[in-house]
């Protein structure tokens, strides 16, 4: 999915812009709101005191006296121009009493309406229930002006009240004047002057915004874009015009830059030709040789006795390798089964594992005694092995009749014993690797297997496979695999431990060649297979 650094300059721009204007709009609105909240308790308060100014004035027994009606009257139209010269909503007189009962002394509205309803409703001598008591209330009650904002929203409207309280001529509070400002108007004329602020200041950021965003398309996009295009089209094979960037920044250098690599690959394309040729015919070769080490390693065993079953697996590290096994029959009804590595890897490796393997089948086939094959093969190989190479290999022949099985070992690594419930490593003497030194002293072991016992023959491929925390693989835990899962047949046991190989070094590079062959007995059974898998891993 293609991205365009135009598009993101824009969304960035975008939501720097909505964040600034954002920012500037909390900012410019908690200072309105401040502003208005300070003018309403301020107004709200200057109204209180001088309604409280005029009770003081006639005394608060006069105008709660309940026959002085007269007197009640003109307070009342007083406490109204009060009230409208505030451009309050409210202002009325009450006491706390008793349960925290509140007695009404005298309440007052700016509209004739609400006027009219409070005057009946909260009149003289009205008793509400004001439990419990807000904290101004307390506050008042106490002779204490408390900040605290107060929100009433009842059936006279939604407002901002502000409570002081009343003292009588010794000081002591005898009443409670509250003074209540419209919630709406209040809110109403802080989003006014919110977004007379707000437009101007949003104006200014987005013009900014603008002309960075011009700065930043015509000195950044464009020749990036221009760089891009001509990348896109850039032939190798044609000489390419300079570029048409006229600016002396950091885009210049780009399209100098540019401008030189195009120079360079002509040169290296020229270079790599010659080059190329030569790997792509080394690499035919290496294809050839791989598929004749391939062809070395037996695909089917038309010729096998029955009581064996019999899997194998190889994997080189390199396009050719020098791990090999091999199993046939011989002339008087044993089978011989055998694995090799050698040395070397490569083309080198794989010549001296076909000398190796020719040599061993031959004199097997000869002599069909191991520690009798593996001496002799080794002087073979120490005639004959100028370049000082070597190969462990481990031979074993098997009676299918009677189960005996007598093995010997070139300095191989020891394979393990599948006898059931006890899966073992063998301890065959270690020998030494073939091509070393004449008289090798090879000996042979013998054991008997049961019915359905066998072998797995490995080569280091597999315990020295390294993983991403450059572990390797090891003995113990190629044992412990088998024991957890016990295989009862040769390519279970092969492929157990295949992926458990390519689980282990999943991520990193195969580092030896990987081979692997099962062995099981089976007593007369027609089971005798072979399934070499050479894929990759």
């Amino acid at each position: 999915m293609k991205h365009s650094i135009q598009k993101e300059i824009i969304v960035v721009l975008a939501l720097e812009l909505i964040a600034v204007i954002a920012a500037c709009a909390i900012v410019t609105y908690r200072n309105f709101y401040s502003s208005a909240l300070k003018t309403s308790r301020d107004d709200s308060r200057n109204a209180a005191k001088a309604a409280g100014t005029i009770i003081s004035e006639y005394g608060l027994d006069a105008v709660t006296d309940p026959e002085n009606k007269e007197l009640y009257g003109k307070i009342r139209r007083r406490l109204r121009v009060i009230c409208k010269a505030f451009e309050l909503d409210y202002l009325y007189i009450y006491t706390i009493e008793g349960n925290d009962e509140c007695h009404y002394i005298m309440a007052v509205a700016s509209k004739d309406e609400n006027d009219r309803i409070v005057a009946e409703r909260l009149g003289l001598g009205t008793v509400r229930d004001c439990h419990p008591l807000y904290t101004q209330e307390k506050a008042a009650i106490k002779g204490e002006i408390s900040d605290e904002l107060l929100i009433l929203r009842n059936e006279f409207g939604g407002d901002m009240t502000w409570i002081v309280p009343f003292f009588d001529n010794n000081g002591k509070v005898r009443a409670l004047i509250g003074a209540d400002d419209s919630l709406y108007l209040y809110n109403a004329g802080i989003t006014r002057h919110f977004f007379v602020a707000l437009i101007p200041i949003s104006l200014l950021i987005f013009i900014a915004h603008m002309i960075l965003f011009f700065i930043i398309h015509r000195r950044i996009v464009t020749p990036v874009k221009t760089i891009a295009n001509r990348m896109r089209t850039f032939d190798p094979s044609q000489k390419e015009e300079p570029l048409q960037i006229n600016s002396q920044d950091e885009m210049r250098s780009i399209a100098e830059a540019f401008e030189k690599m195009s120079r360079d690959i002509h040169i290296y394309i020229e270079n790599i030709a010659s080059i190329t040729a030569e790997s792509e015919q080394a690499k035919a070769q290496l294809d050839v040789a791989r598929k004749i080490q391939y062809g070395m390693v037996p695909a089917s065993f038309d010729e096998c006795r029955n009581g064996i079953e019999i899997s194998a697996l190889m994997q080189p590290a390199k396009e050719v390798g020098g791990d090999f096994y091999d199993a046939f029959a011989l002339e008087n009804g044993n089978y011989c089964a055998l694995i090799g590595d050698i040395s070397g890897k490569g083309v080198g490796g794989a010549l001296f594992m076909a000398l190796t393997k020719s040599i061993l089948r031959d004199r097997v086939k000869q002599i069909m005694d191991p520690a009798a094959v593996l001496n002799k093969v080794n002087d073979d190989l120490c005639a004959q092995n100028p370049e000082g190479m070597f190969a462990t290999v481990f031979v074993l022949v098997i009676d299918p009749k009677t189960g005996v099985v007598t093995y010997a070992n070139a300095g191989h690594n020891a394979p393990v014993l599948l006898a059931g419930e006890n899966i073992s490593f063998l301890d065959p003497e270690p020998g030494i690797a073939l091509g070393l030194f004449e008289d090798a002293g090879i000996r042979n072991g013998n054991l008997t297997l049961k019915k359905g016992e066998g072998f797995l023959l490995y080569t280091d491929g597999v315990t020295e496979a390294v993983n991403t925390e450059k572990a390797f693989y090891g003995a113990e835990r190629l044992l412990s695999l088998l024991k957890n899962n016990t295989p009862k047949e040769s390519s279970a046991a092969v492929n157990s431990v295949k992926n458990s190989v390519e689980e282990f070094f999943t991520g990193c590079e195969q580092f030896d060649d990987i081979t692997v062959l099962s062995l099981f007995y089976r007593s007369g059974e027609t089971v005798c297979e072979l399934k070499p898998a050479l894929e990759d891993f």
